[in-house]
């Protein structure tokens, strides 16, 4: 998938993956609520080409128990921070509640009607977070009641919050967090040592190789380390996310597949790969040979962006910031396309 169309599937939602919260790619970091079980208080029809609140529709639901999807705990969120690229959102002392919704299931409650509630405390729901807000790496495009009936809506807690129940409310309905989310809620955040990132050095035309991270949890309680993959060539793109459970003291590994093919270039350049956490960033080079395409064979000369790193190797269009939520952590701002 290129630039265009993945940035056009996560503003449409195209790249949701409800339900598929294993490790890997695309993974979710906490564990679902189960389906509520509950006594329907209300039915609204559902529209399912996601028409305006005054379409016909069909496919009638009950609005207590389909509006709430999924419900699941993350440390932190990887989300837009320009234009074309993607960061890592959440400070050590906070974490998110994500709930992934259909609103034409419950009459397309206002953002502002949707709350977490945990003993007592409500905390408002969110459907923006980063650059612009548009979109979770892993679950494409916020709820909007009208234009996007079927999307995200994040709720900010502290880290931990041990709380005996909670539930997400909604006119009409509300949705308990399972013991699973509650539990994944009370534990204390874990600390992360990024041990390798490793790319090969070179590859040539249609050449599939490999991106591998390999962390270690540090901390003494289990915990999910979570970062943010772009690469700058042809533009600046992302290139995935990353939630990796790593048990106390424990390892894992990350790796994805990069198609050459994709790169977009010429006779040959240089392919770099940027990955973000909470704490740091690192990047990994590689040099693309496309083919000889000169009348004496040989190489023909790259045709890549300019060398414009720093001595100690990064991208000098490179902006470095806190990590609180909401600031960038070491994202180059992306080049023009």
């Amino acid at each position: 998938m290129n630039r265009r169309e993945l940035l056009a599937a996560l503003a449409a939602g195209a790249v949701a993956v409800p339900g598929c919260l294993d490790e890997g790619d695309g993974a979710g970091g906490g564990s679902p609520t189960p389906t509520p079980t509950q006594t329907p208080t209300e039915t609204v029809s559902d529209s399912t080409d996601g028409g305006t609140p005054d379409e016909p529709r069909t496919d009638a639901r009950t609005a207590s128990g389909d509006f709430v999807r999924e419900a699941f705990a993350v440390p932190e969120l990887a989300a837009p921070n320009s234009p074309d690229s993607f960061g890592v959102y959440g400070a050590r002392d906070e974490q998110y509640v994500v709930a992934l919704v259909d609103g034409a299931a419950a009459g397309r409650p206002a953002v502002d009607e949707v709350a977490l509630v945990a003993d007592g405390t409500s905390h408002d729901a969110q459907n923006s977070v980063g650059y612009g807000g548009w979109a979770l790496f892993d679950y494409g495009g916020a709820y909007l009641p009208v234009d996007n009936p079927s999307g995200w809506v994040v709720f900010q807690v502290s880290d931990p919050l041990d709380v005996a129940e909670a539930a997400i409310t909604w006119p009409g309905g509300e949705y308990p967090l399972g013991d699973d989310v509650l539990a994944d809620l009370a534990r204390p955040p874990a600390s992360f040592e990024v041990q390798s990132f490793e790319a090969p050095a070179t590859a040539t035309a249609g050449e599939t190789f490999t991106l591998s991270l390999t962390v270690r949890n540090t901390a003494d309680v289990d915990g999910t380390f979570v970062g943010a993959v772009n690469r700058d060539f042809p533009a600046y793109t992302p290139v995935a996310s990353i939630r990796l459970p790593a048990a106390a003291g424990e390892t894992a590994t990350w790796e994805h597949e990069v198609e050459v093919d994709d790169v977009g270039m010429e006779g040959s350049g240089e392919l770099r790969f940027w990955v973000y956490w909470r704490d740091d960033s690192t990047d990994r080079q590689v040099t693309v040979d496309l083919g000889t395409d000169s009348p004496d064979g040989t190489p023909t000369q790259g045709t890549g962006p300019a060398d414009t790193r720093t001595e100690d190797g990064r991208n000098d269009r490179t902006a470095t910031g806190g990590a609180e939520r909401g600031t960038r952590t070491g994202t180059p701002t992306p080049l023009d396309e």
